[in-house]
């Protein structure tokens, strides 16, 4: 067993390490974000196919001679680089500042409901997302830190040099998934890198759906919150399924980086196929069934509703109740006959000849005595 050899904390080449691993953590994390999980440990690579390592227990180790001694060189010398010299540079601070951007993480607990292990799928997405986050913010790096290291001079033809890949078919599949997740989630691709970047190893899968979740399937009424873990589930199978074939691809070392890139291309278009395909799935039924419950709803009988009404009446307080008693019209005296005001007691009299019509005034004769009619005669 190799021993440990750790590099001193009084050494410049410490320091340096530091201050990257604090530029990751300002740029990644922001102002009172995400803090990594660095120990404080520098530790030297021992291993010689490796520039760099991020540890589970949150300590770094880093190859002496192919990093930390390639950028103690450029700052003591007194020539300008060579395109060469400054290409190592730039690759040095690349692995100084992917072993940093994967301390954003937090361990994983494995054993935790919902936790998937670090696999294939795991690692192809992981390594792919750190080396693209790296990618776009290297030049920030190297000038958050250069000046105070004493390098400042050798900057400009570091930023200078083209950047490479270390992982040719990892970093274009996480790049075009973390878009197809923000297009998905109203998200920048930005801001979903810098989310999977600084998630739980064991929960990064259930962060990155939760971003469509929360989008497509969240709004009141839709997918009640006790669905959500199954649904994770069938959302996240697809991702893993595709990615998980990109671990021997980037391992064949009888492809070029163009092959390579080509098929992380084609895993993460069949990821997004896949999750498309489980979400428009999830989403149709949970609207179907919510259809169907509020039409059945809408056509409840009405005695149904008329039984509530009741049922609710019942349950008045008794105040109500008298409330409610006294202020009730009043119903009529059995036996009694409602009738409309300034109503006669007269039958209506039928008109025939010599009749009034109706409304007519009437003439009552004067009063006086009365002349007897004579019979007549025929």
């Amino acid at each position: 067993m190799t021993d440990v050899v750790e590099i001193s904390p009084q050494s410049w080449e410490y320091r340096l390490v530091a201050a990257v691993v604090y530029a990751v953590e300002q740029r990644a994390g922001g102002r009172g974000g995400p803090r990594t999980r660095w120990n404080g440990r520098v530790l030297e690579e021992t291993d010689p196919e490796n520039l760099g390592s991020a540890h589970a227990d949150g300590s770094i180790s880093v190859s002496v001679a192919n990093v930390l001694d390639q950028l103690r060189k450029a700052r003591d010398l007194d020539r300008p680089l060579t395109d060469d010299e400054a290409w190592l540079l730039r690759d040095a601070m690349d692995t100084l500042t992917h072993e940093a951007a994967h301390l954003m993480a937090p361990g994983g607990d494995m054993t935790a409901p919902e936790a998937y292990p670090y696999d294939d799928a795991a690692a192809a997405s992981d390594e792919g997302r750190v080396e693209q986050w790296t990618k776009r913010n290297l030049d920030n790096i190297i000038s958050d830190v250069f000046t105070d290291a004493g390098l400042d001079k050798v900057e400009a033809a570091v930023l200078a040099q083209p950047g490479l890949d270390a992982y040719a078919a990892f970093t274009p599949a996480a790049r075009l998934l973390d878009r197809a997740l923000a297009e998905r989630s109203g998200l920048t691709s930005a801001q979903v890198t810098q989310k999977l970047l600084c998630a739980d190893d064991a929960q990064r899968w259930n962060v990155a759906v939760d971003l469509v979740i929360d989008e497509h399937l969240a709004e009141p009424g839709l997918m009640p919150e006790s669905h959500r873990a199954e649904v994770r589930k069938q959302l996240v199978a697809p991702l893993r399924e595709s990615l998980s074939v990109l671990a021997a691809v980037e391992g064949d070392e009888s492809l070029g980086s163009d092959q390579k890139a080509e098929e992380g291309t084609k895993a993460a278009q069949n990821a997004i196929a896949g999750l498309d395909s489980a979400l428009n799935r999830i989403e149709r039924k949970y609207r179907i069934d919510n259809a169907q419950r509020a039409r059945q709803q809408a056509q409840r009988p009405a005695s149904r509703v008329n039984q509530a009404v009741r049922r609710a009446q019942g349950n008045l307080p008794p105040d109500l109740k008298r409330l409610r008693a006294l202020t009730a019209p009043q119903a009529p005296a059995s036996g009694a006959t409602r009738r409309p005001v300034e109503a006669t007691d007269h039958a209506p009299v039928e008109q025939g000849e010599g009749s009034r019509p109706r409304g007519q005034q009437a003439t009552r004769p004067t009063g006086g005595p009365r002349q007897p009619h004579s019979p007549q005669r025929d």
